[in-house]
C-alpha cells in the first residue's frame, strides 16, 4: 500500500468514526433523524448514511412510520439529554442558575456531589406521596375533562377540572364550580369520584385567564395596589417579585413605590407585616387602615393591661 493510500485510508478512518459519534450523540439526545438531512450535513451520499444506519449501527438504531432513525427501545439506557430542559420547564426551574444551557446542566450532573462548588437549598413542599392515587385520578380528569365531586372544608363539591397548578410547595386545583373558577387545596380533598361518564367543554375564557395568572386567587376583580418600600429593603422586592403583576419605579431617595394588583386584601397583608415598618400601604387608603387596626387588636392581646 503507497503512502498516499495510507494516509487516505486513515482520514476515511476518522471521518467515519467522527461521523458515527455524532449520529449516536444527537440519538442519545432523543432526536429521531432524518437520512437526507444526516446525508446533506455530513457532505455525503445518501447511500453512505443508509450502510450507516442499515449496518454499522444495526441492533442500535431503527426506523420509525415516518421513516426516521431513533434508538432502539433497548438502547434507551436513559433519559434523552434533551429532557432535561423540559423538566426544568415543568418544575419550574429553568431560570435557576444564570447558565441554563445543556452543557453546563451535563457537566454539574457530570460532577461528583461533593466537588460541585454550589448548593441549592431545597424549598419547603408538602407531601402528597400518600395521595398518589388521589392526584393521579385529578390529572386524568383534568386531561379527559372529566366532572369531578368530593368533600371539601365539610362541604360537597361538584367541579369541572382545569388544571392543577403548583404554587410555593403547594398544590392547587383549579375548577369551576357554579359557573365560577376556583381554587381547591388538593391535600384537603377529601372522598374524591371521578364521573367517568360525564365530561364537559372547558370555557376560553377561563384557560385564558388562568394562564395569564401568576397566583391561585381566582376572582373576576383585582384591586391596584400601591406600596412604598423604603431603600433599606428594596433590593428584595426588585431582585423577583413578590406580589402578582408587580411593576416597580425607583425614586431619588433609594426608596421604590410598587404597584400590584391583588384579589384580595387576605393575598396582601402577610407581605406587608413581613417587611413592617420598612412597607407603607399608600393605595388604597382603607387597606392602611385595615392593617393598622389588626395590629392594634394584635397588641391588645399582647401586651398586658
Amino acid at each position: 500500500m503507497s503512502a498516499f493510500q495510507s494516509v487516505d485510508s486513515v482520514s476515511k478512518g476518522e471521518k467515519l468514526a467522527q461521523r458515527l459519534s455524532h449520529i449516536l450523540a444527537r440519538l442519545h439526545q432523543g432526536d429521531a433523524l432524518d437520512k437526507h438531512q444526516l446525508a446533506e450535513d455530513f457532505q455525503v451520499d445518501v447511500r453512505t448514511i443508509e450502510r450507516d444506519l442499515g449496518e454499522r449501527l444495526r441492533g442500535i438504531v431503527e426506523r420509525d412510520e415516518d421513516g426516521r432513525w431513533l434508538l432502539t427501545r433497548s438502547a434507551r439506557s436513559s433519559i434523552p439529554a434533551k429532557h432535561l430542559h423540559g423538566y426544568a420547564r415543568l418544575s419550574g426551574t429553568e431560570q435557576l442558575f444564570p447558565d441554563n444551557s445543556l452543557r453546563y446542566l451535563l457537566e454539574q450532573l457530570h460532577t461528583p456531589e461533593q466537588q460541585r462548588p454550589m448548593h441549592v437549598q431545597p424549598i419547603a413542599q408538602e407531601d402528597l406521596r400518600p395521595r398518589t392515587q388521589e392526584f393521579s385520578r385529578l390529572q386524568v380528569a383534568t386531561e379527559l375533562h372529566q366532572v369531578c365531586r368530593f368533600n371539601y372544608k365539610a362541604k360537597a363539591r361538584q367541579v369541572q377540572p382545569y388544571r392543577l397548578i403548583h404554587k410555593n410547595g403547594v398544590w392547587y386545583l383549579a375548577a369551576e364550580e357554579g359557573e365560577k373558577l376556583k381554587n381547591f387545596s388538593v391535600a384537603l380533598i377529601d372522598g374524591l369520584h371521578v364521573d367517568e361518564s360525564s365530561t364537559f367543554l372547558p370555557k376560553r375564557a377561563h384557560i385564558d385567564y388562568i394562564n395569564a395568572k401568576d397566583d391561585v386567587w381566582f376572582t373576576t376583580d383585582t384591586t391596584e395596589v400601591l406600596l412604598r418600600v423604603n431603600r433599606e429593603i428594596a433590593h428584595y422586592f426588585t431582585r423577583r417579585p413578590l406580589l402578582p403583576q408587580q411593576q416597580h419605579r425607583e425614586d431619588p431617595d433609594g426608596s421604590i413605590l410598587v404597584t400590584t394588583h391583588i384579589n384580595h386584601i387576605n393575598q396582601l397583608l402577610p407581605v406587608v407585616r413581613y417587611w413592617l415598618p420598612n412597607v407603607r400601604i399608600v393605595k388604597p387608603v382603607e387597606w392602611h387602615e385595615a392593617l393598622m387596626n389588626g395590629l392594634k387588636e394584635a397588641l391588645k392581646k399582647w401586651v398586658p393591661e
